[in-house]
């Protein structure tokens, strides 16, 4: 393929690319006999952009999902489910986007049971670490009677199976497409697909129009088909990732692991939250991923369970680390993030939900929340991602989220932790720089360039912030492929 007069910072050059790399980058290349030939008409040029944590089969189903996200309270959700249900008498109900931490009401599976005893209803949290069912979910996923919610390992051994429910594995493929043609329009050339299951027998299957790079969990550990970066299936595009394994909970279920207690008046949040993994089974697992030759994902949200995943992670000494979220980091987090080269691979846009709630939950701690410009000054490496399906996979709702901070009309949470556009792209790219020869041949083509550096000052900020949230790319290439236009 060559694309004509595209613009990389101030200069027009063509770019070519062969064999999915980048093989010229120069003015006035000549066609080939044969060649694809595309004119970009001086549109600005950026390597193409990844979304670093996705769950791709909970976000494929999500257009056929009950939304209750609105919900602000128990009661909201039940009356949701009894309004779905009177248009449906078959199948499973699976809901989507409520918090806990916004509820002044308990769930029970009793509430759930008195809106029907015969179709299945399944509510995901909106941070994904845990559901409320009814009776029959429950005995179709196998799980012992309760009175309230399925919570963080539990649940994410259940979730797993959730396809085995009526009528829910029907059209997830199709939403898969869907997924991936979405994520082109915005620019995307790249997934890491952290859904619970056998992401690497499920991408073997699939047409993949996007590069993915497939988790695995503890369960499935044995049946990696090889280390990081090993192809999975023919298409050239997906390869094995890293070993997840999620340490602890989230503060919107008020599980994220802390130094410091969950102490709020009239609050039900109690404790430190939890673990789900021990260090000696931690350590077990790690060693497990060292010895296939995986990389490593530790999903960690509190700074104890930062610092327990970062301690453990010294004494493996693994090759290559993420840590998952990042959300709540202590100094010493910090540095031993940059001392060991791990990864933060953090969600922007989390924190437009979470800045009320981390100053009720987390009071007095909001300055170790998202810090991003830290982790940038202290040399650790940022990869944004938008754990899809809590979170749009739009990477331009992310950079504008890490830009700006604010959500409404408030001024910045925390400003002296922004970044500039610049950064925020560079955080996107999955460790791109520049398209350079050699080079993966990925790239996206914009109408303009908005990554200016803003002037001081909040409203720069919150403009630079709106002009990333509004661009839609002309174009998009993954490996050298048209994949998207408009």
């Amino acid at each position: 393929m060559l694309i004509r007069s595209l613009r990389l910072s101030s200069r027009l050059c063509d770019l070519r690319v062969e064999d999915g790399i980048i093989a010229e980058l120069a003015p006035d290349l000549r066609p080939r006999p044969g060649e694809e030939v595309h004119d970009a008409a001086g549109a600005v040029a950026i390597p193409g952009l990844w979304d670093q944590h996705v769950h791709v089969g909970q976000s494929a189903q999500g257009h056929a999902r009950l939304d209750t996200s609105g919900a602000a309270s128990a009661a909201d959700c039940v009356r949701l489910a009894a309004a779905a249900l009177r248009t449906r008498q078959d199948g499973t109900l699976v809901g989507f986007g409520h918090r806990l931490v916004d509820f002044p009401d308990p769930p029970t599976v009793a509430a759930l049971d008195a809106v029907s005893a015969a179709v299945p209803i399944v509510l995901i949290g909106g941070d994904a670490h845990h559901a409320w069912m009814n009776t029959p979910a429950l005995a179709g996923l196998g799980l012992p009677p309760r009175r309230g919610i399925v919570a963080e390992d539990e649940w994410f051994d259940a979730i797993a199976h959730l396809d085995d429910l009526p009528g829910v594995s029907a059209g997830l493929e199709a939403g898969v497409d869907h997924l991936q043609r979405e994520a082109l329009s915005r620019g995307v050339v790249g997934l890491v697909d952290m859904e619970w299951g056998d992401n690497h027998a499920r991408w073997a299957r699939r047409q993949a129009r996007v590069r993915v790079r497939t988790a695995t969990y503890a369960s499935g550990l044995t049946r990696v088909p090889g280390p990081s970066g090993s192809p999975v299936g023919s298409s050239g595009l997906v390869e094995v990732g890293p070993l997840k394994v999620i340490l602890d909970g989230s503060l919107g279920s008020r599980t994220a692991y802390c130094r410091h207690p969950y102490d709020v008046q009239g609050s039900s949040a109690q404790g430190r939250g939890v673990l789900n993994v021990d260090e000696a089974a931690l350590e077990e697992l790690l060693r497990g991923a060292q010895q296939r030759g995986l990389d490593a994902a530790v999903h960690a949200i509190g700074d104890a369970a930062a610092q327990l995943a970062l301690e453990v992670l010294a004494r493996v000494g693994i090759r290559r680390s993420r840590l998952e979220h990042a959300q709540m980091l202590a100094d010493p987090d910090v540095a031993a993030m940059a001392r060991l080269g791990t990864i933060a691979s953090v969600q922007p846009a989390h924190l437009l939900d979470d800045r009320d709630a981390t100053a009720e939950l987390w009071p007095g701690q909001d300055g170790h929340a998202f810090r991003f410009r830290d982790l940038l000054r202290a040399g650790v490496p940022l990869a944004f991602g938008s754990d899809a399906p809590v979170a749009p996979i739009d990477p331009w709702l992310a950079m504008a989220a890490a830009v700006h901070r604010s959500a409404d009309t408030r001024p910045a949470w925390h400003a002296e932790q922004q970044l500039t556009p610049r950064e925020a792209l560079a955080a996107s790219t999955d460790g791109v720089a520049e398209l350079a020869v050699g080079g993966r041949g990925d790239v996206v083509l914009l109408e303009e360039d908005p990554f200016a550096d803003p002037a001081p000052g909040d409203a720069p900020a919150r403009e630079a912030a709106e002009h990333l949230r509004s661009v839609r790319p002309l174009a998009t290439i993954v490996a050298g492929r048209l994949a998207f236009s408009r």
